[in-house]
């Protein structure tokens, strides 16, 4: 009889190693979980950080999309009117320097 002891002692101890054993590996996979869960909000916190940043470093460099393309717009207004007066100004002279050039030439012999 002790021998059904030291048996059932054995087997005792190894349902107890089982449990012991289910349990630590319970453990790591709550706390790789857990690991995990903080990484990824520090990573989304990270992101929303550096872009708000970006956000405010591009609003106070560049100014808004809008501000900017109604700045492009009237920059290139300005340029085509000023194009235009210099156009209209200056028609008459190279009309007459087009003429000039295709008109007056030399004849070379060799």
């Amino acid at each position: 009889m002790s021998e059904d002891s030291g048996i059932k002692k054995l087997l005792d101890a190894e349902k107890s190693a089982q449990k012991i054993i289910a349990s630590a590996r319970q453990d790591r996979v709550t706390k790789l979980k857990k690991a995990q869960e903080e990484a990824e909000k520090e990573i989304k916190d990270f992101k929303e950080k550096k872009e708000k940043e970006f956000k405010e470093y591009e609003s106070k460099h560049l100014g808004t999309s809008t501000e900017t393309a109604s700045q492009l717009l009237v920059s290139a207004t300005k340029e085509i009117e000023t194009i235009k007066n210099l156009t209209v100004k200056n028609k008459s002279e190279v009309v007459d320097l087009l003429l000039k050039y295709t008109t007056d030439f030399e004849v070379q012999y060799s």
